[in-house]
Order: structure tokens, then sequence, then C-alpha cells
């Protein structure tokens, strides 16, 4: 049996999701791998606590770039009723 379990989403809840990660690999991934390679050039990376963020950063937005994936994977759309 499958262990995977669907993630129920409104087709609003899907369309925000699928913005963050359009957001997160577009725009914010490149720019994390540049703010590394610039505070790379700051000189001793033991020391360089701009390297240091920009890395956790970087982990972060991968991290969570990894997270929204596995989500829209495995999404399953319902439908909303008005009350």
């Amino acid at each position: 049996m499958d262990d995977v379990k669907n993630i129920l989403l409104t087709k609003e809840g899907l369309e925000k999701l699928k913005k963050e990660h359009d957001e997160l690999t577009k725009v914010k991934h490149p720019d994390a791998i540049d703010r590394v390679a610039r505070a790379r050039d700051f000189g001793d990376l033991s020391e360089n606590a701009e390297y240091s963020a920009a890395r956790d950063e970087l982990a972060f937005i991968e991290g969570r770039i990894q997270e929204l994936e596995e989500v829209l994977k495995n999404v399953k759309l319902v439908k909303t009723t008005k009350a």
C-alpha cells in the first residue's frame, strides 16, 4: 500500500502554493546563490558572518522548494461549498 497521503487543497490554495514555488525557484533561489557567491569573496569563510547567513538562507529556500514539490506532487483538489 502506498504510504503517500493525499493533500487536500482548494483551487485557490493550490494556486497560492504554485505561486510560492515559482517565486522561490525563479527569483529567490538564484538571488540566494548570488548572495553566497558574493559573500564568499569577502575572505575567510570561517569568520564570515555574511557567508554563513547567505548559506543558511539558501538552505532554507532549498528546503522549502523540496517541501512544496512534495506537496504539489500529492495534491488532491477539493471543491468549496457555500455555507
